[in-house]
């Protein structure tokens, strides 16, 4: 038999910017879809519930999970803050600007250094 590989395809291309953009734009709007749907049933939830089992069950997640809110918010705001800005570029690259690929990787660091500077100022405002 011959000894070729099974799947070429992943030892001849490298991984590229521009793809890996696109799969984390599409994976962050599915946890941000996700999360808006979970919000909305849980709300849902509150409102057909008790009352009073509600107040103790908020007092306990209070005391125990505040910690976990806050990363979860922060992780809410990157994921909301790249897909926006990831959305504005594919929208630039749709009108044909900066196509350039050597300006690629440039502004994937522009694009990272302002959603770390907005989730700095956001967090700790």
């Amino acid at each position: 038999m011959y000894n070729r590989p099974i799947s070429p395809h992943i030892t001849i291309y490298a991984v590229q910017t521009s793809s890996l953009s696109s799969i984390w734009h599409r994976v962050s709007g599915i946890f941000l879809t996700s999360l808006l749907v979970f919000s909305f049933i849980y709300v849902q939830l509150l409102i057909h519930s008790n009352y009073d089992r509600y107040l103790l069950i908020f007092e306990i997640v209070n005391n125990h999970v505040f910690f976990f809110h806050n990363i979860l918010y922060a992780v809410f705001l990157l994921g909301f803050f790249y897909h926006v800005l990831n959305g504005l570029k594919l929208i630039l690259w749709d009108f044909s600007f900066l196509l350039n690929p050597k300006f690629l990787d440039m502004l994937l660091i522009i694009i990272s250094s302002i959603i770390c500077l907005i989730i700095a100022v956001l967090i700790f405002s």
